[in-house]
């Protein structure tokens, strides 16, 4: 190589180089549609004009002008449409390396490409915030419901509540009453043995025999002698039965008598031998009128007999007395000595404090001698008896004169249940006088003054709770038509500062004019003057009234409200009340057990 052959080159003649290599590499780039590399060789240029900013020794009007040519290049650039690259590297061309790559992901896209990439930016961010704030809000709701019921299960709450179903309850309520019947007593006219004609229970007639009362150490031997007199009368007729007067009437009889047996005599094989008794009362009977017959028959023969037997009977009438009934009845063979003082007529007079000590009735002796004086036996004038008692009365509230009602009367043997009539209702304080009538079953307490009876209870279909949930409130009440109603609630007008105040109210329940509200501090209370009816019939109404009504508190929700009650029935432990009912109590409402643990309002959980 020849000396000086090999020139230097100046610096601006490097610079010139090294820009047109630049400019033919980007216009290569541009041809091929490498839009990377071309990115990175406008890198390299804006990198290299910010270099020559910093050198103080380079001329600024070179520097302008650089700036200025490649300002003109850029705009040329961006104006024609640039290909995407292909998915496979032209022919000829290098693969990219690693420090390619790292060129690329450090170089500043093109204000196009910028304006490009920040739109789809902007979509991707508007789609991810559309998708993920419902969800958030949907977690977050989740959560806090999860909570709620965790809190709920795992926090019990110290007010005992339970679920009311349909039920019946048993009440029945035992007392004692005072039997009172239509009756007399007779009492012996003389000291003697009473001889009774009837037994206890048995009807007797007007003016009939029941007792005689004899002296029987005279009578047994005038008995005894007249006896005797007729036997021999009885003898002597049949010796000459075909001679009296009443042969006919005698032989009938003893045919019937033979006509009996034959009768009998023929079951005997076939029947029982119950026959046997009805065949001797048969002939007993037809003997009694026979020897009647004769014993009645007057003959010149028998005048000697007859005369000692007349003499004989009048010694004993003079011994012995014929009680007689007074009145037909039922015979009873006791006494207490208040037959006369408890009696139908004085039903209203009669107290309870007259109740004996014992049930039963003192009982007459039929072979014991009585004196002049002694209760020989009672006669029950009438089928119709009363019972007298006293009932609680929060027991029988809701009954009437003429209701019927089922009573179980108890004896030592057995209880008899009997229907029975509300005949007197007078009520008291606590007590009410009760006094039920009767038609049947008397003969089975004729010896009895007073008895225990229980009343048995109809079932009635109704929801049953326990009596510890019931509980008594005051309530407002008003008329129903100063009641209105604004913008969905129920509420009056206050007339007490000025005319059309609306004041929310709480109706608990209502009949047919009135209704009752529930009280608070900052709802209505007595004394306050609200409007009644609209129009030309409105007029100024003052609360001055308030009503107390059994109710329950209610928890179907966290808070307790109350509910009134209609009581069906009621024991010591539980009650049945009305259900289906506008504002009371339904199946299948969690109520309060113990209304004692809470108030109106107060949050269960």
């Amino acid at each position: 190589m020849k000396k000086g052959s090999s020139k230097q080159q100046s610096p601006k003649r490097k610079k010139q180089l090294k820009q047109t290599r630049e400019m033919e590499k980007e216009a290569r780039y541009r041809r091929q549609g490498n839009v990377y590399e071309l990115s990175h060789v406008r890198e390299q240029r804006a990198a290299q004009q910010r270099l020559n900013l910093q050198r103080p020794n380079m001329q600024r009007s070179n520097m302008q002008r650089s700036v200025q040519q490649s300002r003109q290049s850029m705009q040329r650039q961006m104006q024609q449409p640039v290909q995407r690259p292909p998915r496979q590297p032209a022919r000829g061309v290098r693969h990219a390396t690693a420090h390619d790559q790292y060129r690329r992901s450090h170089t500043l896209p093109s204000a196009k490409d910028a304006k490009h990439v920040s739109r789809t930016t902007m979509q991707r961010r508007r789609s991810y915030t559309s998708k993920t704030l419902p969800m958030f809000v949907f977690a977050v709701l989740l959560v806090y419901l999860m909570a709620q019921v965790v809190v709920m299960f795992s926090h019990k709450s110290e007010i005992a509540t339970e679920t009311v179903f349909y039920g019946t309850i048993d009440t029945p309520l035992t007392q004692r009453a005072l039997i009172i019947r239509d009756e007399y007593v007779t009492k012996s006219n003389r000291a003697g043995t009473p001889f009774y004609q009837y037994g206890s229970g048995a009807y007797v007639k007007k003016s009939a025999v029941v007792c005689e009362v004899k002296d029987t150490q005279a009578t047994n031997d005038l008995e005894a002698k007249i006896d005797s007199i007729d036997h021999d009368i009885l003898e002597r007729q049949k010796s000459r039965s075909d001679l009296s007067a009443f042969a006919e009437d005698v032989a009938r009889i003893e045919k019937h008598m033979g006509e009996v047996v034959d009768l009998f005599s023929s079951q005997s094989m076939q029947t029982d031998a119950g026959y046997l008794y009805s065949m001797r009362s048969q002939i007993t009977n037809d003997m009694n009128r026979r020897n009647e017959i004769w014993l009645s028959e007057n003959i010149e023969t028998f005048g000697q007999l007859n005369e000692e037997k007349n003499a004989y009977e009048k010694q004993l009438a003079q011994s012995m007395s014929s009680v007689s009934a007074a009145q037909s009845g039922v015979l009873a063979l006791s006494y207490d000595g208040m037959e006369e003082t408890l009696t139908p007529d004085k039903l209203e007079e009669i107290t309870f404090q007259n109740m004996p000590e014992n049930e039963e009735m003192t009982q007459i002796s039929k072979v014991k001698a009585v004196a002049d004086g002694d209760p020989l036996f009672r006669v029950v004038r009438s089928n119709q008896w009363y019972l007298l008692t006293n009932l609680p009365a929060s027991e029988i509230r809701d009954w009437e004169k003429g209701d019927v009602y089922t009573l179980d009367l108890t004896t030592k043997e057995r209880t008899i249940s009997i229907p029975c009539v509300v005949e007197l209702l007078q009520t008291g304080e606590k007590e009410t006088k009760v006094v039920f009538s009767c038609m049947v079953n008397m003969e089975d307490f004729i010896d009895m003054r007073s008895v225990s009876f229980s009343i048995q209870s109809s079932l009635l279909q109704g929801i049953k709770i326990p009596n510890s949930a019931i509980v008594e409130k005051t309530l407002l009440k008003i008329p129903t038509d100063c009641i209105t109603e604004r913008d969905g609630k129920q509420g009056v007008l206050l007339a007490n500062e000025g005319k059309g105040k609306f004041i929310p109210i709480n109706r608990v329940t209502s009949d047919d004019v009135y209704s009752y509200l529930s009280q608070s501090e900052h709802a209505l209370k007595v004394g306050d003057v609200i409007i009644q009816g609209s129009g030309e019939n409105e007029t100024k109404y003052e609360i001055a009234k308030v009503e107390s009504k059994s109710g329950v508190y209610v928890a179907n929700s966290s808070m307790a409200n109350f509910v009134p009650i209609t009581i069906l029935d009621q024991n010591q432990e539980f009650a049945v009340v009305q259900s289906n009912s506008i504002y009371g109590l339904q199946v299948y409402d969690t109520i309060v057990s113990d209304a004692k643990t809470i108030t109106e309002g107060q949050a269960i959980y």
